[in-house]
């Protein structure tokens, strides 16, 4: 693994990247340039590659709580829009007949 690997990798690791922007990310980077730990040359495909790695945790992390969401709410015997919307024609019909 080379330095630039071993940057990012303790970069990703350290601040939590899927949580962080484009800006903050380039600052950090921008921080990196400065204090020797880059190269300007690098620095744009550090934060492309950084922000686009964040992208991609956040999806995993929306689509992890979106299936746990639906697991825990399929346990729970929930009625569904579908249940409310027969239970809702079903009420409506007696009425209309009734003339209310």
């Amino acid at each position: 693994m080379d330095t630039r690997e071993l940057i990012e990798r303790v970069f990703l690791a350290g601040i939590g990247v899927f949580s962080l922007t484009r800006e903050k990310v380039q600052a950090l980077v921008d921080d990196l340039v400065n204090r020797g730990g880059i190269e300007r040359d690098d620095a744009k495909g550090l934060v492309d590659r950084l922000v686009k790695r964040g992208e991609e945790e956040r999806e995993v992390l929306r689509k992890l709580v979106r299936d746990e969401a639906k697991h825990v709410l399929g346990t729970m015997d929930l009625a569904t829009k579908e249940d409310i919307a027969a239970l809702s024609k079903r009420i409506e019909t007696p009425a209309k007949r009734s003339g209310q």
